[in-house]
């Protein structure tokens, strides 16, 4: 399931009348501005095995920093601990960039505003916990990034697994210096109805990731 870029902006006006002058109308105008990106998508431990090079469990030690992957995307970069490489020939302390945010920009009226939308896959990482990465390497850095939305597992205290992935607000809204209105969003993945991963035991889960990693051999 992948899902395409596009920035998009539309605007309505909404028509109020000033107190001072009941005649005179006042038009205060809403700029919808819409973000989305590429993503492979997946709910299911078959899903996420497909799109991923490299499958490892392991833990998050610390966090390293962040980083401008360019074309305006911002990611938190982690130092991971790998305890088993269940797919692809990785091993030891490697760096982990989750995607953080995406700075948008519009034009109204020459002037430019900006905001910091959340991307899918933020989530910050609790150190030292269990968790399976479904990971592909990074080309700028020397460093894994996701395979998919989601691409975090964690194997909590209840050894269950969690599947990660960003449940913070999508939308953001700025005043103009004129008064209008400019509501930014980013396109909606809804990963809770696609999720067949959380929930799960550990032996469950291991069981599906073994069949699956099987299956892609």
């Amino acid at each position: 399931m992948t899902i395409g870029i596009v920035l998009v902006m539309t605007a309505s006006a909404i028509i109020f009348r000033a107190a001072a002058a009941p005649s005179t109308p006042v038009v205060s105008k809403v700029y919808n501005v819409t973000s989305s990106a590429d993503y492979a998508v997946s709910g299911t431990v078959g899903g996420l095995v497909n799109f991923a090079d490299y499958i490892v469990t392991g833990h998050y030690v610390s966090f390293q920093e962040s980083w401008n992957m360019g074309e305006q995307y911002w990611s938190e970069v982690y130092r991971f601990v790998i305890e088993k490489a269940d797919f692809g020939h990785v091993g030891g302390t490697i760096s982990v960039a989750i995607p953080h945010y995406r700075q948008i920009d519009t034009r109204i009226d020459g002037e430019t505003y900006s905001v910091h939308l959340d991307l899918p896959n933020d989530s910050q990482p609790a150190i030292g916990e269990q968790y399976v990465l479904f990971l592909k390497q990074n080309q700028r850095k020397d460093s894994y990034g996701p395979a998919a939305v989601p691409f975090q597992v964690e194997i909590n205290h209840a050894k269950l697994a969690e599947l990660k992935y960003n449940t913070y607000s999508k939308s953001k809204e700025l005043k103009t210096k004129t008064n209008d209105t400019i509501i930014f969003s980013s396109e909606s993945i809804d990963v809770a109805a696609i999720d067949e991963i959380s929930g799960l035991s550990e032996a469950e889960f291991r069981q599906q990731l073994s069949a699956a990693i099987a299956s892609k051999r």
